[in-house]
């Protein structure tokens, strides 16, 4: 699934390559995709003419600012990815499940392509965003201002494992399971440690540890270990940079000790049993 790197790559690249166009129209084929069965219907006429005048991001989620005052709200969920074609393509040769197309009026399209159909997109009136929010309880942004050291080290002081705790988007919104795997390794802290008994120096650690990788990911366009692909269709490079996710019996880049694999909140953790010794 993409997480905060990737939506972050997603969002800068199509600040540049969509805002201010005027949309032509839209078709959607996956029912699904959208809350609301009569929007899926009437997508076309509900952007046409429209323009995207901002794109922003909180967690996982992708918000298309219109010009109406209108907010277009995105989940790529498990297998979904944003694709930008140009005037002489056509949407099947980038990618053939394309579910979702903005045509915009100088011939281009906005593209949303989803294997698995799981993504989701909603469009909703200015006063209803903040209750999508706050509907779904997210926590700040993994990169906002907001997370501190002091307000991380308060939300992680439950009695789960530290690596649940990172993964649940009440949390903090945007971490999933590669950048979770990689922070606590980063940071030397078991995936099993309780939030509860970190000490103020490894929850620092694990602040520190949290932006350094977040940052680092966003920096080499994400990771596109399958589906995951930037807007201008390139794959991302993360995956040439990770140390222990999907790297079991590989030897730790710190102490050559082999990478473990268990599992955690249910979902496959990996982790270096001598680097991040369990208290």
């Amino acid at each position: 699934m993409p997480e905060l790197p990737e939506v972050e790559t997603t969002v800068r690249a199509l600040r540049k390559k969509i805002l201010g166009r005027k949309i032509k129209g839209a078709v959607a084929t996956a029912p699904q995709l959208f809350h609301d069965k009569k929007l899926f219907r009437n997508i076309g006429r509900a952007l046409r003419g429209d323009k995207f005048s901002a794109i922003d991001r909180h967690g996982k989620y992708l918000l298309f600012r219109l010009r109406s005052g209108r907010t277009m709200i995105a989940h790529m969920k498990l297998t979904g990815h944003f694709l930008v074609k140009d005037k002489k393509q056509k949407a099947n040769d980038i990618h053939k499940h394309v579910r979702f197309r903005t045509d915009f009026a100088d011939g281009g399209a906005l593209l949303f392509s989803d294997l698995r159909k799981f993504g989701r997109c909603w469009l909703l009136a200015p006063n209803e965003v903040p209750e999508f929010f706050d509907d779904r309880k997210l926590g700040h942004d993994a990169l906002s201002k907001e997370v501190s050291e002091v307000y991380l080290r308060a939300k992680l002081r439950r009695n789960r494992a530290v690596k649940s705790l990172l993964l649940d988007q009440t949390v903090v919104a945007g971490i999933g399971n590669i950048y979770a795997d990689e922070l606590l390794w980063m940071a030397k802290i078991h995936p099993l440690h309780k939030g509860l008994s970190l000490s103020e120096h490894e929850a620092v650690e694990i602040h520190k540890a949290m932006r350094d990788i977040l940052h680092r990911g966003i920096k080499a366009g994400g990771t596109s270990i399958r589906d995951y692909r930037k807007p201008d269709g390139s794959s991302g490079y993360f995956q040439m940079l990770r140390a222990v996710y999907q790297r079991a019996g590989q030897p730790c880049p710190r102490c050559k000790t082999p990478i473990k694999r268990i599992v955690v909140a249910q979902r496959g953790t990996h982790y270096c049993p001598k680097c991040q010794r369990k208290n």
